[in-house]
């Protein structure tokens, strides 16, 4: 995506778009996700926050944190940002995980705890370099 210019219509066909299951790392003041290396920042569209409230009346966005979420619709996005007010950028760049859909499991079974802290993606060398 980087290579392209932030265009990922380029790379997309070649990439298949499976759903990304995922540990809240934090939902407030932002919401970030991991896969246990790596945090980033998610974007919810209004449309998956509609669907989610609709599902789940009772329960706030806020209260996902510590809770394992199933993206099944997403896209990503890049932008340019000034990184010293983004703090997860770096060189000006952002890249976003825009959320459309997505759903989770609300019982104490699938509350789970990170084996090892995970780091921001732009602050791992390979991301830099890239960037």
């Amino acid at each position: 995506m980087i290579r392209n210019n932030g265009d990922f219509s380029k790379i997309s066909e070649s990439i298949p778009k499976k759903q990304i299951k995922c540990y809240v790392k934090e939902s407030f003041p932002h919401f970030l996700v991991t896969d246990n290396f790596f945090f980033v920042a998610c974007y919810f569209t209004k449309t998956s926050v509609e669907d989610f409230k609709a599902k789940y009346p009772s329960i706030n966005i806020t209260d996902l944190k510590s809770r394992v979420i199933v993206i099944t619709d997403w896209a990503l996005e890049i932008i340019k940002v000034d990184s010293t007010e983004v703090f997860t950028s770096y060189g000006g760049i952002e890249i976003k995980l825009i959320v459309k859909s997505f759903k989770t499991s609300l019982q104490d079974k699938d509350k789970i705890t990170l084996t090892r802290y995970p780091v921001n993606l732009f602050r791992d060398d390979e991301m830099k370099t890239l960037i």
